[in-house]
């Protein structure tokens, strides 16, 4: 009798083990494979559909059109509108590109007006091939906290319009925007999209890396599980060249403007005036070579998940270009996706 009383316990011991150990399992994540497309045509390249047919992606984030603000006319304009050479395979979700200027001086009474006009836009752009439009629509600001009462009232008026009725409105968020939260606001929006790049200070000579740094990053996302929107995640696959003469910063070039030997160094100093590529660049000159490596991808994947609070999201690649993707193998893109675990 006792023997089997054992046996018995143990039995119920083991299941009582395995039933635990089901419930401490991770909770499966779940990630929409996204990429951002920014340029003003829409033709991708053979090699951008390769890799977004490797990829298994069907989801684009596409920029319609920006809006800077025109001081002769003293009007928000809108340029750069999206030309489609061809209808994309993928389901698209529309964005917009607001430079914080316009919203600067633009007055409080247009507001509205000025997103009836937004809306207009999108409207007639959509309309001009068979598109399959997501149920979002993306509205991309790096808002500050003198123009937060128009932003936030062009978003609330925005979800009013025609174009945005039974869709998701998501607005990026930037780092600076996460961390200073009690200044910046939370926009009335559906859900963020938080900006995981451009966390550095590019002008200032000793910066290492101005598009992504894993410590960087600690910085700015202490509170986002804290943060009362559900939010998506965007992650840098771009390189470039900062230029300076001494201490000053003189601007951004291109890296694929340069030889692709530059790019094994992290800074090139001109002993001599030189033009490369049309480029002219003064003795004294020097280049910092900044990108978006793999690891520090990597390792800043794994601070996010620490901090995610839900487990479904999307995953934006920034951005859909060939002069990008050449720096990766389908396997390393595969693996940054699949780093949200």
């Amino acid at each position: 009798m006792v023997n089997k009383f054992s046996s018995y316990l143990r039995r119920c011991t083991f299941f009582f083990f395995i039933f635990l150990l089901g419930c401490t399992q991770k909770e499966e994540w779940k990630v929409q494979r996204s990429f951002y497309y920014w340029r003003s045509v829409y033709k991708p390249s053979d090699e951008e559909k390769t890799t977004l047919k490797e990829l298994t992606v069907d989801h684009l984030y596409i920029k319609f059109f920006d809006v800077f603000w025109d001081p002769l006319q003293n009007t928000p304009r809108p340029v750069a509108t999206i030309l489609f050479s061809e209808t994309p395979s993928t389901t698209i979700t529309p964005v917009v590109f607001i430079t914080n200027e316009t919203l600067e001086n633009l007055k409080t009474e247009a507001v509205d007006s000025f997103a009836r006009n937004n809306n207009k836009l999108l409207s007639s752009t959509s309309s001009t091939k068979e598109l399959l439009l997501s149920k979002e629509v993306q509205i991309d600001c790096d808002w500050a906290k003198g123009t937060k009462e128009k932003y936030f009232r062009l978003l609330n008026t925005l979800r009013t319009q025609s174009f945005f009725q039974k869709k998701t409105l998501s607005a990026t968020i930037r780092l600076h925007q996460l961390k200073f939260v009690s200044e910046s606001g939370v926009p009335p929006v559906d859900k963020g999209l938080v900006m995981c790049y451009n966390m550095g200070n590019l002008r200032h000579p000793e910066t290492r890396n101005s598009i992504i740094e894993d410590e960087e990053l600690k910085k700015y996302i202490k509170n986002l599980n804290h943060y009362s929107l559900p939010v998506d995640i965007a992650l840098p696959l771009f390189d470039w060249f900062v230029k300076f003469e001494g201490a000053e910063y003189k601007g951004l070039v291109h890296s694929f403007n340069l030889p692709q030997s530059f790019q094994k160094q992290k800074r090139i100093v001109f002993e001599n005036d030189t033009i490369i590529n049309n480029i002219p660049f003064k003795k004294g000159e020097w280049l910092r070579y900044e990108n978006s490596d793999l690891f520090t991808i990597k390792q800043s994947v794994y601070l996010l998940t620490k901090k995610l609070k839900q487990k479904e999201l999307n995953v934006i690649l920034y951005h859909l270009d060939e002069n990008s993707l050449k720096h990766y193998t389908t396997y390393e893109l595969e693996d940054i996706f699949n780093s949200f675990r």
